[in-house]
């Protein structure tokens, strides 16, 4: 984590680089295997989904809402090896894996 300075309030904060690899249909979709992202301390899931948008436009209508910042149904991410689609309130480590898959249903 590094500290850089807020050009409006010059009060020092903390940037932490988070990474969201992609395979399959995201990364298809999105053109791209990984997707990085600098955001402050404290990042929620619904943090990394606008971050996304911004970096992955291709993301949006596609795999994120246009409209909000969650992924459209069938689409999830696997953070250290769990399975998250909707969790608001989950917080983020700059070390962690995230991984933004298609879940993919047989039937």
């Amino acid at each position: 984590m590094k500290a850089v300075n807020n050009s409006i309030s010059g009060v020092e904060e903390a940037v932490a680089k988070y990474t969201v690899e992609m395979f399959g249909l995201t990364s298809v979709v999105s053109g791209k295997r990984k997707a990085e992202m600098e955001l402050g301390e404290n990042v929620k899931l619904t943090d990394i989904v606008h971050g996304l948008k911004k970096v992955a436009p291709s993301l949006a209508g596609e795999v994120i809402h246009r409209d909000t910042d969650y992924l459209m149904e069938g689409f999830a991410f696997n953070i250290n090896g769990r399975f998250y689609s909707d969790d608001r309130n989950l917080v983020l480590k700059e070390s962690d894996r995230i991984i933004l898959l298609a879940m993919a249903t047989i039937g």
